[in-house]
């Protein structure tokens, strides 16, 4: 427990330098605009090709139906609710758009990827990935989508299939694609993906500390919108986790890694994206920010709670 709790230091660590670097003024000013568009067009995209072909197979993903289901029903389930909870809160605009995918979307492999293996193991890695393959897919199919179609540039808010087949979930399509046929990557290939995937977290990170230099003065009244995304990430996205596993009748070691996984903060990428687009980019680090910060005390409760199930 105490490492996963370590792996959360680690990204409020480099969310601080992030932070330091463009409080100082140390780096030029729009480098986190930079940085945005390697994340988004490039290092993500190879994340997704290359944790999707080193961690499934065919017999991997035919077995995974089930628990595919689950996941697809758990984000569809979160959305609703999202969208029900920013109606009544009279959301508009990208600070919509941000909540709802906000709300909707969990950080599932960053911060989920160390604590599922600390907590189960090697042996709740594909169980973890079987919602990560789902979550990452309709993130970039939907999410980025939905937040890109939420920016002030015309071109950009018009509805387009490149919107929708972005670089990120491309490389989803890729990835999927090549285990299905039963492909792998050359090794030359293989090896220069992984190292561009290994920018997506460090990069990512530093802009959301970049971001969060609004707050340089002291962290404003948290309103009631941000408190609902909160609540929605720590309270009733395990609760609609564990009615769906009931319903299904899922149970042992993938019941207690996809419950654990639905109590991870905020996605990423999120603030991301907002960033790229301009579309609300230190309300989504907020956001990311507060529900990092807020799995310090809510990642031991939740894996002392599924031990005691």
């Amino acid at each position: 427990m105490w490492s996963g709790l370590e792996s959360v230091g680690v990204i409020l660590i480099i969310i601080a330098i992030g932070f330091f670097f463009t409080y100082k003024h140390v780096w030029p000013e729009r480098t986190a605009d930079g940085l945005s568009a390697i994340v988004v067009k490039l290092s993500a995209p190879c994340l997704a090709v290359t944790s999707i072909t080193a961690r499934f197979d065919r017999e991997l993903l035919a077995s995974s139906l089930l628990l595919l289901l689950l996941a697809a029903l758990h984000l569809l389930a979160m959305f609703l609710i999202g969208k029900g909870a920013a109606r009544a809160l009279r959301l508009s605009g990208g600070r919509r758009a941000v909540f709802e995918v906000s709300f909707t979307f969990s950080n599932v492999i960053f911060i989920g990827l160390p604590i599922n293996q600390i907590v189960f193991g090697e042996e709740g890695v594909p169980f973890l990935f079987a919602y990560y393959i789902l979550s990452l897919a309709t993130f970039w199919g939907f999410g980025a989508a939905k937040i890109a179609a939420a920016g002030s540039d015309p071109e950009r808010a018009a509805p387009s299939l490149r919107k929708v087949f972005n670089p990120g979930f491309l490389g989803v399509l890729l990835g999927a694609g090549l285990v299905q046929a039963g492909l792998s990557l050359p090794p030359v290939l293989d090896t220069g993906l992984g190292y561009l995937a290994a920018l997506t977290v460090p990069l990512s990170l530093l802009v959301i500390g970049a971001n969060l230099t609004v707050f340089a003065g002291g962290v404003p009244r948290v309103a009631a919108d941000e408190v609902m995304v909160m609540a929605g990430k720590f309270v009733i996205s395990p609760l609609v986790m564990l009615a769906l596993m009931r319903l299904l009748g899922v149970t042992g070691l993938p019941f207690r890694v996809f419950l654990l996984s639905s109590t991870m903060p905020c996605h990423m990428q999120t603030s991301i994206i907002a960033q790229h687009h301009g579309v609300e980019g230190a309300y989504a680090s907020k956001l990311v920010g507060l529900s990092t910060l807020l799995s310090f005390i809510t990642i031991p409760l939740a894996v002392a709670l599924i031990h005691a199930i």
